[in-house]
């Protein structure tokens, strides 16, 4: 496709099913999502939908080749780091065994977007090098080649969704999720402007614009569930690439969207406050929206790699939850075609759900229950075809302690 969207302010091919990403500053930003309603009927999560459409092409048939090829960029680390956290990477490394893999390929779930910025941090303030680690970033030329690569060992690591990583390892693939960025799942339906609704059944008569993603598809069918709702009294229909113009401009009555990505661009636009929905308000699970992947054979010959790439991402995500204006200044200056506005009002969206670390615990943290809720929730749906063993799904082995 040669189409172009805007991906977080950034314009971007359109590659299966990428959406628009464009947000602006003076953003509404929402909290964590806490399992309840604002009470004015807006329901507040924290996520971006378009790297969830660039997986709409499951997994499905990965096995059956792994040709693809990907654009790779390697960021040299700067000459100078921010002390503490630089001294506790380097500290961190001196203690423990040398990575036994120096050269280390990170794919990307997909085209350059905010999630990106810890990595980007990372690699900048040299968390990587102190590590003992040269990381290049590969973007991927099609949504499943983060699976494709990582199982073949292509790429010794990717970033990739909870679901999505079920989901592979139903159909076979030797992949496991090491460690958590993102712990939440940010998704729902925006009301376009004018209109209100504090439950599912008002959707009852209106047209819904959600997109082919299967687990969004689920998570849509789960509401109507949830709100007692026959599917037959909503219109569904596919919006393609585009979501936020047509929902501020009345050609859809709601759109599966996401609270730092389309709802914060939709608020800016909108002179009348958008109406929001979240899908794990009305029957769907939260997960951890985004991880870090290997391969199981990669993680078994080479832990001390494995640990010492974990350390060194988890320290550029807490760094730049804490440094958020430094972070995108960091990120910008290796993508100028992003808006800084536009991806400082994401990032700060963004904080609230990042798997930093809770009290006594350690960043990256997986939750196994979450998961095998997750996974449940997933087989009830048709997602999967056959029960799977979550354990082997994840693991917290590898984390800093």
């Amino acid at each position: 496709m040669n189409e172009s969207v805007l991906k977080n302010g950034a314009p971007q091919a359109a590659h299966a099913g990428c959406a628009p990403q464009a947000a602006h500053a003076g953003c509404v930003i929402r909290a964590a999502h806490a399992g309840a309603s604002t009470g004015d009927g807006r329901h507040r999560s924290v996520g971006s939908l378009a790297a969830l459409v660039s997986t709409a092409v499951l997994v499905l048939g990965f096995l059956a080749g792994c040709a693809g090829s990907t654009e790779s960029v390697t960021t040299a680390p700067a000459s100078e780091t921010t002390a503490v956290t630089s001294i506790t990477v380097a500290s961190a490394a001196e203690e423990s065994p040398a990575p036994e893999v120096a050269e280390i390929d990170l794919i990307m779930d997909w085209v350059p977007w905010v999630l990106d910025i810890p990595i980007d941090v990372a690699q900048a303030k040299g968390f990587y090098g102190d590590a003992g680690l040269t990381v290049t970033q590969s973007i991927p030329s099609g949504p499943t080649d983060v699976v494709k690569f990582v199982s073949t060992g292509k790429s010794q690591f990717g970033l990739y969704y909870a679901p999505d990583v079920l989901m592979a390892r139903g159909e076979g693939a030797p992949v496991v999720s090491v460690a958590a960025l993102m712990s939440h799942a940010p998704l729902g339906l925006a009301l376009a402007p004018g209109l209100t609704a504090t439950t599912p059944a008002d959707l009852v008569g209106k047209t819904v614009a959600v997109p082919m993603i299967p687990s969004v598809r689920a998570s849509y069918d789960a509401m109507l569930k949830a709100g007692d709702v026959d599917p037959a009294a909503v219109t569904l229909v596919d919006p393609g690439f585009d979501l936020v113009a047509p929902l501020l401009a009345g050609t859809y009555d709601a759109v599966a969207f996401t609270a730092f990505g389309e709802l914060v661009e939709a608020d800016a636009a909108s002179d009348s406050e958008i109406g929001y929905l979240d899908f794990r308000d009305w029957g769907s699970p939260d997960y951890a929206f985004m991880n870090v992947i290997t391969s199981d054979d990669f993680a078994a010959r080479n832990p001390n790699t494995v640990r010492a790439f974990l350390a060194a991402t988890l320290v550029g995500l807490e760094y730049a939850a804490t440094h958020p204006e430094e972070a995108v200044d960091i990120y910008v200056a290796a993508h100028p075609e992003f808006d800084r506005a536009t991806l400082l009002a994401q990032w700060e969206a963004t904080i609230p759900s990042l798997a930093l670390a809770p009290g006594g615990g350690s960043a990256g943290a997986q939750d196994e229950a979450a998961w095998q809720v997750l996974h449940d929730w997933m087989i009830e749906a048709g997602l999967l075809a056959a029960p799977l063993d979550v354990a082997s799904a994840l693991t917290n082995d590898y984390l800093p302690q």
